[in-house]
């Protein structure tokens, strides 16, 4: 769609933060511009928050709206985020077309969605993505902005802003803004049936299944080599019961009986005090 500008309009070539060890501007949406911007700025008399439009070269329906943080980037020239850089398709000393936006209408809510479900699992995710929010001045539909937590970026759509206007953008800046979440992009819903179980439990599960198992499922084989008898012997036939020892039913009557496989002393033997040797007679 052509817009006709009345105000600030030029175009410049467009760097990332890293480039010009600028890695604070990282932290949100706001942009270094020129000295000669502010002076057009101010000799036009222009009013309002300083809020301006990147517009791709490229392809007109591609852009996003940013705040100014310094006019101190060389002439002919702006230095924006490094993830803003990326997420646009720029690259370093292309050229951009940038204008100042005289009005944009104070959001009343944006909805969300993350990338990542890490994002989500983070301690208290909508306190931590409103504190970085405070270094935006707006938020454009349809971009994909990057919070960094803990020296991780987690990637972030605007899938909507209210009240929709035809910039499809608002101002957050000193705005009461409701935030509202969609699932993350990397989401996957669980079986219903999958429940997760303690440790304790799964440990005692698995100790069961251990015991329920065949301790030998293959084939056996005789040392001698003749076949073997693959059928199964009853309990009975392999276990006997052995009943405990008692000593009052294992008592032998009458003492200690001699068996007849028992047999006396045959050997030869030595009578004390005499010097002869005499051989046993069998009983």
């Amino acid at each position: 769609m052509h817009r006709s500008y009345r105000g600030y309009h030029d175009n410049l070539e467009v760097f990332g933060a890293s480039t010009f060890s600028k890695r604070n501007l990282n932290q949100g949406n706001k942009i270094l511009l020129p000295a000669s911007a502010l002076e057009q700025l101010i000799r036009s008399k222009q009013q309002g928050p300083m809020i301006f439009r990147l517009q791709s070269t490229q392809d007109n329906n591609k852009y996003t709206y940013v705040g100014v943080l310094e006019f101190t980037a060389e002439e002919g020239t702006c230095v924006i985020p490094d993830w803003m850089l990326e997420s646009m398709g720029f690259f370093d000393g292309c050229q951009i077309i940038i204008s100042h936006e005289k009005r944009l209408e104070r959001g009343q809510l944006i909805r969300i969605q993350p990338h990542e479900t890490a994002f989500i699992d983070l301690p208290d995710p909508r306190a931590i993505l409103e504190n970085h929010l405070r270094n935006f001045i707006c938020l454009t539909e349809g971009e994909t902005i990057s919070i960094n937590f803990h020296n991780i970026n987690y990637s972030i759509d605007i899938v909507k802003v209210e009240p929709s206007n035809i910039l499809k953008a608002v101002c957050i800046n000193e705005a009461d803004i409701e935030i509202d979440f969609l699932k993350p992009l990397d989401f996957n819903d669980a079986p219903p049936n999958l429940v997760k179980k303690s440790s304790s439990l799964v440990q005692q599960e698995e100790l069961q299944a251990q015991k329920q198992q065949t301790v030998f499922t293959g084939t056996g084989v005789r040392i001698d080599g003749k076949p073997l008898n693959t059928q199964m012997r009853k309990p009975s036939e392999d276990v006997k019961t052995v009943e405990p020892y008692d000593p009052r039913k294992q008592k032998l009557k009458n003492g200690l009986k001699q068996t007849q496989e028992a047999i006396q002393f045959v050997g030869s033997y030595i009578k004390l005090g005499n010097t002869g040797t005499q051989n046993k007679k069998n009983a």
